[in-house]
C-alpha cells in the first residue's frame, strides 16, 4: 500500500472506530452462519451418501439373491433330468435317487431339503430321509398353484416348519411330464430355503446394528429378515398402501424412501431393488438415528475447530478495537516504511534487470566474436592476394569488422565478461592524465571543473576502460547541454566504505524517472538516429561492476545529472610506469606450433595466416587427437589451442596435461571468454588470447610469449602483461592479458 494512502488513513481513523464495532459483531456471526450453512450442507451430504451406500448394498444382495435362486432352478432342472421316465413306484424305491437328492443337498449350503412329490401331494423321495414318510404337502398354496397351471420356477409361501418351528420358504417346478409339454400334471420338484444360509451372509455383509435386510414377494409377505423375526410362528405380511408396497406401485423395479418401520416402531430408511423376473425383492434398511448420529458426531468435530476460531476472531477485533487510538502513529511508522521497502524493491529490480541483460548480452558478443575472428583472419589473407585496386573494397569490409568489434567489446564490457588488465593506478592521477583529451572533447561554451582530492586513492582496474568510461561521461554531458554550461569532474573517498568515488556531473536537462530507469540498458539512447548507439552508459556500468565497484545516476529534468562511479580501494601502492628496454630485439627465428581447432573454416585460416608468419604448423582437430601426436612429437614451440571442443578434452584440460607431462611447453588458448571467466574454469596455467584477431597479431602474441622466460616446473608461472602487437592499439593489446 503506498504510504500516502496509509497517512490518510491514519488522519481518517475515527471513523474506523465503527468499522471495528461491526467487525466485532461479524466476527462472532459469521462463523455461526457459516457453520450452520456447513452443518445444513453436511445433513444433506449425510443422507445423500446413506442413499449412494444403500443402494450399493441393495445391488449386492440382490446380486447374491439371483445367484441363490438360480442355482436352486439349476439344481432342481437336474432332478428332474434324473427322474425323468421313472414311475413313482420307482422314484419312491429307488436309493440311488435318495443319494443324488442328498449329494446336491450337501453340496449346497443353501437347501435345506430336497424333494421330490407325486400329483397327489405325497413326498416320495427327499433328501433327508429315505425311504421317504409319504408326508402330504398337497394343500400348501405352491403345490395347488403347479397343480392348476405351470407356474415355472415359483417361490413359495414362507412357513413354519413342524418339525424344527423355524421359517423358511421354498422354489418349485413341475416335474416334466412323461406325454411331453402337454401332458397331464405329474407332480413337482420343490426344495426349502435355509434361513441359516442366508442370516450367515448378512451378517458378514452387515456386521453393525442398526441395519436389516429382508425378502419380501411383491404380494408383501416376508420370506427373510435378518435380524431374525421374533416371533417365527407368526407369518408377515407387509401392510397394503404403505411403505414398500405403496413405492412398488410408482417404481416397481427399485427405489428408496424414508417410513416408520410397522414391526417395532423404528424409523428407517430403505432402499429395495426386484430380483431377477422373480416376483421378491431384496430391501436394506438403515436406522434414520444412524445418520443422524453420524451427523451429529460430524458436527461436533467441525464445532470443535469452529468454536476457537470464532473466539481467537473475536478476541483479536476486541484488541483492535480497544487500540485503535493508539494506531495512528503506527500506521505513520508503517508510511515510512512501505515508502523505503519501494525505494529498496526498486533498486534491486533495477539490479536483477541490469544482471539478466548483461548475462544476456555477454552470451551474445561471446558468440559473436567467434564470427569475427575467423571474418578478420579470412580477410587478412585475402589481403595478400588482392590487387591493390580491389583493397579499398577490403578496407571497407576491414573498417566495418573493427567497427563490430568495438561494438562487442562495449557489449562485453557492459556484461563484465571482457578482457581485463587491471593494474594498481591512483584514481586521481589517472583522469589528470586525461585533462587534455577531456578539454579537446568539449564545446568552447562548455566549462570543466576539477575537483579532485589531494589524498592518493590507489585502486585495481583496467586503465583503458577507465579513460574510456570517464571519456563517454564526459561527451553524454557535452551531448546533455545544447545551449552550453558546466561539467564538474569529482574524485573524493566515497560514502561506501573502502571505495573512491567518481561523480561527473553537467548542468544540462537532465532525465525523466522513465529515462533515468533505462539509462544503462544496453542500446538505450535519446539521441537521434546516428547519433549514438545506447552503450556508452551501458558500458559505464559493466566496467563498474567489473572492477568490483557500483555506477548510479541521479537527475532531474531541467536540473542536469549526476554519474557516481564507487570503486573499491586497493591495499597496493600504485603500479609504477614500465621503462623502455633497450636492448634491441633478436631477428625472429623459425618457430613451430601445434594449432588445435575443431571448426574447420578457423582452423584453416590460422594455419594458412601462421604458414605466412613464417611459422611451421602442425594440426590437430580436437584434443584428444593432440595427445596422441604430443607422445610421439614434443618438438614444438607452442601449442595454440580453442577451449571449447568435442571428445572430452578442451583446451583447459589440454593445457593442464600439458603442463603435467610436457612443462617445458608453453600454451596459448584462443577465446571468447575474458582472462577471468577462463580463469574460473581453471585456465590459470595458460597465456589467453581473446577473439577475435588477425594472424599477424596472432603471431605477435606467440613471439611475447616465447620471448618471456619460462617458468619453473614446480612453480606457478606470475602473471605477464603481453607486448603491443605490431598495428595494435593501446585499447586492443590492453584487452588482450595473459594470466
Amino acid at each position: 500500500m503506498p504510504f500516502r494512502k496509509l497517512e490518510t488513513l491514519a488522519a481518517g481513523r475515527t471513523g474506523s472506530l465503527r468499522l471495528l464495532r461491526l467487525l466485532l459483531a461479524v466476527s462472532v456471526s459469521l462463523p455461526l452462519v457459516l457453520f450452520a450453512g456447513i452443518g445444513w450442507r453436511e445433513y444433506r451430504d449425510s443422507w445423500a451418501e446413506v442413499e449412494r451406500n444403500s443402494q450399493k448394498t441393495t445391488l449386492l444382495l440382490r446380486e447374491h439373491v439371483l445367484k441363490v435362486f438360480d442355482t436352486m432352478a439349476l439344481t432342481l432342472d437336474r432332478v428332474d433330468e434324473r427322474t425323468r421316465g421313472m414311475g413313482w413306484a420307482e422314484i419312491a424305491g429307488s436309493e440311488s435317487l435318495h443319494r443324488h437328492l442328498k449329494t446336491l443337498n450337501e453340496d449346497l449350503d443353501q437347501i435345506g431339503v430336497l424333494a421330490v412329490t407325486d400329483p397327489q401331494g405325497v413326498i416320495r423321495s427327499a433328501s433327508n430321509i429315505f425311504p421317504a414318510r409319504n408326508a402330504y404337502i398337497g394343500g400348501r398354496a405352491y403345490f395347488r398353484t403347479q397343480q392348476e397351471r405351470d407356474a415355472g420356477l415359483l417361490i413359495g409361501e414362507s412357513m413354519v416348519s413342524k418339525a424344527t418351528g423355524r421359517r423358511s420358504f421354498s422354489l418349485s417346478r413341475r416335474r416334466t411330464a412323461t406325454d411331453g409339454p402337454d401332458g397331464a400334471f405329474d407332480g413337482i420338484i420343490h426344495a426349502t430355503v435355509d434361513p441359516d444360509y442366508f442370516a450367515s451372509f448378512y451378517r458378514r455383509v452387515l456386521g453393525d446394528s442398526g441395519e436389516a435386510v429382508t425378502l419380501v414377494r411383491g404380494d408383501g409377505q416376508i420370506l427373510v429378515r435378518y435380524p431374525m423375526i421374533r416371533d417365527e410362528s407368526q407369518a408377515l405380511t407387509l401392510p397394503p398402501n404403505r411403505g414398500l408396497l405403496h413405492n412398488i406401485q410408482t417404481q416397481p423395479e427399485e427405489g428408496v424412501f424414508l417410513n416408520t418401520s410397522y414391526n417395532d416402531g423404528t424409523e428407517r430408511f430403505y432402499a429395495y431393488k426386484k430380483v431377477g423376473d422373480f416376483p421378491v425383492y431384496v430391501v436394506y434398511a438403515v436406522d434414520a438415528s444412524m445418520v443422524t448420529g453420524m451427523w451429529w458426531r460430524n458436527m461436533a468435530l467441525d464445532a470443535a475447530f469452529v468454536a476457537p476460531v470464532t473466539l481467537a476472531l473475536a478476541l483479536i477485533a476486541w484488541l483492535a478495537y480497544s487500540r485503535a487510538r493508539s494506531e495512528v502513529q503506527t500506521l505513520r511508522l508503517w508510511a515510512e516504511e512501505v515508502r523505503n521497502r519501494q525505494r529498496l524493491e526498486e533498486v534491486l529490480r533495477q539490479s536483477q534487470k541490469m544482471e539478466a541483460l548483461g548475462q544476456l548480452t555477454g552470451g551474445v558478443a561471446h558468440d559473436f566474436n567467434n564470427l569475427l575472428t575467423a571474418a578478420l583472419t579470412n580477410l587478412h589473407l585475402l589481403g595478400r592476394h588482392l590487387p591493390d585496386e580491389a583493397r579499398r573494397f577490403l578496407n571497407g569490409a576491414n573498417t566495418a569488422l573493427e567497427r563490430a568489434e568495438k561494438l562487442t567489446r562495449q557489449l562485453l564490457s557492459f556484461s563484465r565478461q571482457d578482457a581485463i588488465n587491471p593494474a594498481v593506478v591512483d584514481l586521481g592521477d589517472s583522469l589528470r592524465r586525461m585533462a587534455d583529451l577531456l578539454e579537446r572533447s568539449i564545446r568552447a561554451d562548455i566549462a570543466l571543473d576539477w575537483d579532485v582530492a589531494p589524498t592518493p586513492l590507489p585502486i585495481a582496474v583496467d586503465t583503458v576502460q577507465l579513460e574510456l568510461a570517464t571519456l563517454n561521461l564526459v561527451l553524454n554531458a557535452r551531448d546533455a547541454m545544447p545551449g552550453g554550461g558546466r561539467i564538474r569532474l569529482s574524485v573524493r573517498p566515497s560514502p561506501v566504505a573502502g571505495h573512491a568515488r567518481l561523480e561527473i556531473a553537467d548542468t544540462g536537462t537532465g532525465m525523466t524517472p522513465e529515462v533515468q530507469a533505462r539509462a544503462f540498458d544496453p542500446f538505450f539512447t535519446t539521441k537521434g538516429v546516428g547519433k549514438g548507439t545506447g552503450l556508452g552508459l551501458s558500458m559505464v556500468y559493466g566496467f563498474a561492476r567489473q572492477s568490483g565497484g557500483n555506477a548510479t545516476i541521479e537527475s532531474r529534468p531541467g536540473e542536469g545529472t549526476r554519474v557516481r562511479i564507487d570503486l573499491p580501494l586497493s591495499s597496493e601502492a600504485p603500479t609504477p610506469p614500465p621503462t623502455p628496454s633497450e636492448t634491441p630485439a633478436a631477428a625472429p627465428r623459425p618457430l613451430r606450433a601445434l594449432v588445435v581447432e575443431d571448426n574447420a573454416l578457423v582452423l584453416m585460416a590460422t594455419v594458412e595466416g601462421l604458414t605466412q608468419e613464417g611459422f611451421t604448423v602442425e594440426t590437430a582437430d580436437h584434443g584428444v587427437a593432440a595427445l596422441e601426436l604430443l607422445k610421439t612429437d614434443q618438438a614444438f614451440d607452442i601449442v595454440v589451442s580453442d577451449v571449447v571442443m568435442p571428445h572430452g578434452v578442451s583446451g583447459i584440460d589440454l593445457a593442464h596435461r600439458i603442463k603435467e607431462r610436457w612443462p617445458h611447453l608453453r600454451v596459448l588458448l584462443a577465446s571468447g571468454y575474458s582472462p577471468e571467466s577462463l580463469a574460473t574454469m581453471g585456465a590459470d596455467t595458460a597465456a589467453v588470447l581473446a577473439k577475435p584477431f588477425r594472424p599477424d597479431q596472432l603471431a605477435a602474441r606467440i613471439r611475447t610469449i616465447l620471448e618471456s622466460p619460462a617458468p619453473a616446473p614446480a612453480q606457478t608461472p606470475p602473471e605477464t602483461s603481453p607486448k603491443p602487437s605490431p598495428g595494435t592499439s593501446p585499447k586492443t593489446s590492453a584487452l588482450r592479458s595473459e594470466r
